[in-house]
This record gives structure tokens, C-alpha cells and sequence, in this order.
């Protein structure tokens, strides 16, 4: 079974967003990693890197596949969960918690204000 967490918003590519006071903390969802597989391996651009919505910042590769990691927001990647470089299969035990991939210093807060809601995310996906 799938799980949801309401205290993000969720993008088309599968990614989650969640906003803290002066940065968003980005992952993939449960229902992405669920369809990849066992995650095998996490590449990741640089801090300091500029990042735009939609495009991707990022790369993991599973056992079924290799896939773009897209960012929800446009901003400046500040901080990156090395643990899940070191230990990507995280990412299949806790997309939403100790999973996380990056921290991004957004631009603009629409943009994260436009992404899905849980509700909706579900409805997309379902279809």
C-alpha cells in the first residue's frame, strides 16, 4: 500500500516538496520509488548548483531502471543528504523522512504553492 504524506505537495515527475521557513527539502514519493525497485545508486548535483522547476537535478538509478531526479522549484541547491548517497537504499525504507534527497533556497514560493496537494497527487497518479 502506498503512503501519502499531507505535509507536502507533490509534482508530475513524482517528487515531494516540503517548505520549511527559508527552504524546501525535496525527495521522491513512495509511489516512485515503489515502481523502481531497490535503489542502487544516488547522483546528485552540487550545493551551490542553480536548479530550475521542471528540470532535473539528479539521477537514481534502480534495478529496473535509471531515472531524473526534477526539481519542484527553481532555487539554489544549500544542502544534500549525503546518507543517502552513501546508503540509497533509504530511499525505499523512508522516501519521506530519513529519504530526503535536497534542500533548496527557492526563488520563488509559487512555484511551490502551485504543486499538488496529497489529494490530488492521488488523483493523478491513479489515472
Amino acid at each position: 500500500m502506498l503512503n501519502f504524506n499531507n505535509d507536502v505537495k507533490y509534482t508530475k515527475s513524482n517528487e515531494w516538496a516540503k517548505k520549511f521557513e527559508n527552504f524546501i527539502r525535496v525527495g521522491i514519493d513512495d509511489y516512485s520509488q515503489s515502481s523502481l525497485g531497490d535503489i542502487v545508486h544516488v547522483e546528485i548535483s552540487e550545493i551551490g548548483t542553480h536548479v530550475e522547476a521542471g528540470k532535473p537535478f539528479g539521477k537514481i538509478e534502480a534495478t529496473k531502471s535509471v531515472s531524473d531526479i526534477n526539481s519542484p522549484v527553481s532555487g539554489v541547491i544549500t544542502k544534500i543528504n549525503n546518507e543517502v548517497i552513501e546508503n540509497p537504499g533509504i530511499i525505499n525504507i523512508a522516501p519521506f523522512d530519513e529519504g530526503w534527497l535536497i534542500e533548496i533556497e527557492p526563488e520563488n514560493i509559487s512555484e511551490f504553492d502551485a504543486l499538488m496537494d496529497s489529494g490530488e497527487y492521488k488523483k493523478f497518479i491513479s489515472k
